[in-house]
């Protein structure tokens, strides 16, 4: 047996499987029973709903900067990379210093949306991700029972599309192959980049005994631990790739070494851009910056017409449209040859266009000219198809009008209207006509004052 100075109260109540055992802290016996009793107290409402839970309200009067570098700490217990847990802990640290937070109960969906207004020179990405990092460190302390609800799981995302601050293009053959031309051994690594989509975090901790060999096939075994999703995978390497990559391989190299020691910084990518002749930023302000190179693989797999879901595969995205939205450059899609490839089946319009004849305003079609030379006349039917008719016309019954010929001189009044004199209609034929392009003028309208019915040219 243990002695101590403190009193212990062991308890059990309503369907717990097992006593428990919490200190009173109180050495005093007096004061230990009082304690004891204000402990059921507070743990009987608890379960009844009428109280703050205990771990809630300790939560509460903890520094959030203190439960920052916990969550930081169950982060790396669970292999996340460095790299991330160092990006969402200082988003995290800047987000509580400029929203004035102190402590969880600072937390509200108001306060963050007036720090998302405040913060107008952040890009609707960055401002996600600060998002995406808050409800992450919330949902792991509501998992933990000290809070008891997120109080920004209803906040919604910013809309990105169409308000990216920066827009990336992939490269072309052209500029990809004048690319490693220029720039000595970090050629290769701007080629590996390009053949096999790889991150540059991913191309740092690329080593030797990464690149292996399956059923005689080239391929880089990337670790877990290397990866943005934390998953091992398997990369097929192209036999060009490949060929590079073993005569770069120095003849001493060990399993554990390096394949490319330093991975060229901003700086130096943009110098051998400039050397290469390739505009950072193009006309459309699309940037090529060094991840533009894992946009290339991407559109390189769409110009060579691979399956989208091998592609997704390759790329290695949880979503398909990552791949066929975000990383293929549309730009460089064949897309007018895809439209030439189509069978065009209207090759007899070509021969049917109609033309002004003579200065009389005849309209003549090419369609309607015999062998010899001759023009035949045609009169169009009254098909009885057209909207709103007269009873007469809709029937399929047509009359031509008098003084239908168009050619009947300067002065003439144009057609009568069912014998009621000139129509109103015919004066704005007269302006029209000779813009026109079609044969034939077969339409039987309803202006207000009756159907006109079938107007024949000759």
């Amino acid at each position: 047996m243990v002695e101590t100075r403190s009193y212990y109260l062991r308890y059990r109540i309503q369907d717990m499987p097992c006593d428990k055992w919490v200190s009173l802290d109180a050495t005093d016996k007096t004061v230990a029973m009082d304690n004891a009793r204000k402990f059921i107290s507070d743990l009987e409402k608890e379960l009844a709903g009428l109280a703050v839970p205990r771990k809630q309200v300790e939560a509460r009067s903890v520094p959030l900067a203190k439960l920052l570098a916990e969550f930081a700490s169950e982060l790396a217990i669970r292999r996340r990379d460095a790299k991330y847990i160092e990006i969402t802990q200082g988003r995290l640290l800047k987000l509580v210093r400029q929203a004035g937070w102190r402590s969880l109960g600072d937390i509200t969906a108001d306060s963050f949306m007036s720090w998302r207004r405040s913060s107008s020179d952040l890009s609707a990405k960055t401002v996600n991700e600060y998002l995406a990092a808050a409800k992450g460190f919330l949902a792991w302390l509501v998992r933990l029972d000290r809070l008891a609800v997120n109080p920004l799981a209803k906040v919604d995302k910013v809309q990105q599309r169409g308000q990216e601050r920066r827009k990336r293009r992939a490269f072309d053959h052209e500029q990809l192959r004048r690319l490693a031309e220029v720039s000595g051994w970090r050629g290769l690594v701007y080629l590996t980049a390009a053949y096999t989509g790889l991150r540059r975090n991913e191309l740092r901790q690329l080593v030797w005994g990464d690149v292996i060999e399956v059923g005689g096939k080239p391929v880089l075994a990337l670790r877990a631990d290397t990866t943005k999703n934390a998953k091992a995978a398997p990369v097929p390497l192209c036999s060009g790739l490949a060929h590079a990559l073993a005569g770069f391989r120095p003849a001493d190299a060990n399993e554990g070494d390096k394949v490319f020691p330093k991975i060229p910084c901003m700086e130096r990518f943009k110098g051998d851009l400039e050397a290469a002749g390739i505009p950072y930023k193009d006309e459309q302000g699309r940037v090529a910056d060094f991840h533009a190179l894992r946009y290339t693989f991407a559109t390189m797999l769409a110009l060579s017409n691979v399956n989208p879901r091998i592609a997704q595969e390759l790329m290695r995205h949880s979503d398909p449209r990552l791949t066929s939205e975000i990383y293929t450059d549309a730009g460089l899609l064949p897309v007018r040859a895809a439209v030439e490839s189509v069978q065009w089946v209207g090759a007899g319009y070509t021969q049917i266009r109609a033309q002004i004849a003579d200065e009389t305003g005849q309209i003549v079609s090419q369609s309607d000219e015999s062998a010899n030379g001759s023009e035949q006349s045609q009169v169009p039917q009254n098909e009885g198809c057209s909207r709103a008719l007269s009873p007469a016309v809709a029937g399929g019954r047509e009359r031509q009008m008098a003084g239908s010929n168009p050619t009947a001189g300067a002065n003439h009044e144009g057609p009568e209207l069912n014998g009621s004199g000139p129509s109103p209609f015919w004066a704005f034929w007269q302006s029209q006509r000779t813009a026109m392009n079609n044969t034939y003028l077969a339409c039987a309208l309803v202006l207000g004052f009756g159907s006109i019915g079938t107007i024949t040219f000759r």
